[in-house]
């Protein structure tokens, strides 16, 4: 549910305003900042999941999704293309996946909670 909001200031400009929406994303980087600040290696948390989410969520359901809505025929060129594309963005995946494990391997044996080392 929106709400009309005026700033006095700027004209008597109006603006729509959804507070669920304010709400979950003042929420959403308040629990990040949290984490940021209590985890000093959040970055190789965040790109372990980027490394997790980027294959299935940005090439593997496209490509099919495309597969299926083209009705491109198994074993053709253009299949085997696209395959190909999914299986290096895979690969790609993996090793970035590796190398995030790998610091955060490194990250923990030298962590110490609530220790600021500059």
């Amino acid at each position: 549910m929106d709400h009309q909001i005026t700033i006095p200031f700027l004209g008597g400009t109006s603006f729509q305003v959804n507070w669920f929406r304010v709400v979950w994303r003042s929420a959403y980087v308040a629990v990040t900042t949290v984490f940021a600040t209590v985890l000093p290696f959040f970055n190789v948390l965040l790109a372990l999941i980027g490394a997790a989410s980027f294959w299935p969520l940005t090439v593997y359901f496209p490509i099919e999704m495309y597969i299926a809505r083209a009705k491109v025929l198994k074993f053709s060129f253009s299949w085997m293309c696209l395959q190909a594309l999914s299986l290096v963005c895979l690969l790609v995946s993996l090793v970035a996946a590796a190398g995030s494990v790998a610091g955060l391997i490194q990250s923990l044996k030298t962590y110490r909670p609530f220790k600021n080392e500059v």
